[in-house]
């Protein structure tokens, strides 16, 4: 029976997402090897996770000192120790190696799933194949700093996605399971989840809430209730500190500050928030424009994510789903003017290297903070779309019902 459903699962995967795995494993090879011939094969940002996890289980505070770089201070909530417990039982290029490759499986799952989603609803839907590969160039600069760095927001991306699908076929529990582990990987995730709220998805909400409090009272069964205490602590610090020692030229913290002068840490940011919220109440309120699924409003917040909070580049791969379904309205309004301003936003989002603009343009660039503008105004791009759009033209399985 078991092996029956396997094989029926296995059919059911589109040729091309063979394909197209096939063309990201290549990609991410190459990367690895020639980043090993280069010397520069470091992952910091896995380092910090695998140090400060050897540290903790050897009886240290994982909080305590940075790994690495000056900013490798591990600060991130504690139960995300244990997730990387098994990699530590491996020499540390192993790990690298075992890490990249989830990194790999995760990225060919999120742009596979959510294609699938976005292309797949009905029989008569044009399935867009060759977005596979141009949402791939969006990410490119993203995705090298990522598997050059080992963060996990590629499994953020996954995880997202997988909610996602677990949400058009109403299975609450693998949703919760999934969401709220995001949130425990990068609590930062949390302003993604919004919807849930103005969709009314309490079950939902009170799902993700059990899940979240199993996942949070992991290091009390492990530490005793004086152990957990002081991990959750000593997190609570880190993150304090995390902003002395960071700095975000695409945050809405430095916009303000560089363009306007505002000196405030989170002013700014609430601003933004509070303008896409407000778009939120009132689509759904009065209903003056197309309704927007809970899949786009998802995608539009995981987006504002990089914007919101002092976080590093890599994060910006989370807009991939929005970008994805700007395109998918385009492809529906089929109008010139739209596209072009598209491009213009793209460029600075996915253009944004060292290699592809050369250090003086890239330097100004970043100073500029051009790709959190760019990303922010796609975020109200979209918003426009919606507009423009004909409700009947929506596919009633990407709308909340």
């Amino acid at each position: 029976m078991a092996e029956n459903t396997f094989i029926k699962f296995i059919k059911g995967i589109p040729r091309s997402y063979y394909f197209f795995g096939i063309f990201c494993l290549l990609f991410t090879a190459l990367m690895i090897f020639v980043e090993i011939k280069n010397g520069k094969f470091w992952t910091n940002d896995f380092k910090v996770y695998y140090d400060a996890t050897t540290d903790f289980f050897n009886g240290n505070s994982p909080y305590a000192k940075a790994y690495g770089l000056r900013s490798g201070l591990f600060k991130y909530p504690p139960t995300t120790l244990y997730f990387f417990f098994f990699l530590t039982k491996f020499s540390y290029f192993t790990a690298q190696i075992i890490h990249s490759s989830v990194l790999l499986v995760s990225l060919i799952i999120g742009v596979t799933g959510l294609h699938k989603i976005l292309f797949y609803q009905t029989i008569n839907d044009k399935k867009k194949r060759g977005l596979l590969y141009l949402a791939f160039v969006f990410i490119a600069v993203h995705l090298v700093r990522e598997f050059h760095m080992g963060n996990v927001n590629l499994v953020l991306f996954a995880l997202f996605i997988l909610g996602l699908k677990a949400f058009l076929a109403k299975k609450t529990v693998p949703l919760a399971i999934v969401w709220s582990l995001m949130v425990i990987l990068k609590p930062i995730i949390i302003l993604a989840f919004i919807p849930l709220i103005f969709f009314k998805q309490w079950k939902t909400i009170w799902a993700m809430f059990c899940f979240g409090i199993v996942y949070f009272l992991v290091p009390f069964m492990h530490k005793g209730w004086e152990g957990g205490m002081n991990l959750w602590k000593d997190w609570i610090a880190a993150i304090d500190r995390h902003g002395d020692y960071i700095v975000s030229e695409n945050s809405f913290k430095y916009l303000a500050k560089y363009y306007f002068g505002v000196y405030s840490d989170w002013l700014p940011s609430l601003i933004g928030l509070l303008i896409l919220v407000g778009l939120l109440f009132l689509t759904i309120q009065k209903q003056k424009l197309n309704p927007l699924s809970f899949i786009e409003w998802s995608a539009l917040f995981l987006a504002f994510t990089p914007n919101f909070f002092v976080t590093d580049t890599e994060h910006f791969l989370l807009s991939l789903p929005l970008i994805l379904i700007i395109l998918k309205r385009l492809i529906q309004l089929r109008k010139p003017l739209f596209w072009f301003v598209f491009v213009i936003l793209i460029l600075p989002y996915s253009l944004q290297s060292n290699d592809l603009l050369g250090k003086t343009l890239s330097t100004l660039v970043t100073q500029a903070g051009w790709m959190g503008l760019a990303n922010f105004a796609l975020i109200l791009f979209f918003c426009f779309l919606n507009l423009s759009t004909d409700s009947k033209k929506e596919n009633p399985k990407l709308s909340f019902s």
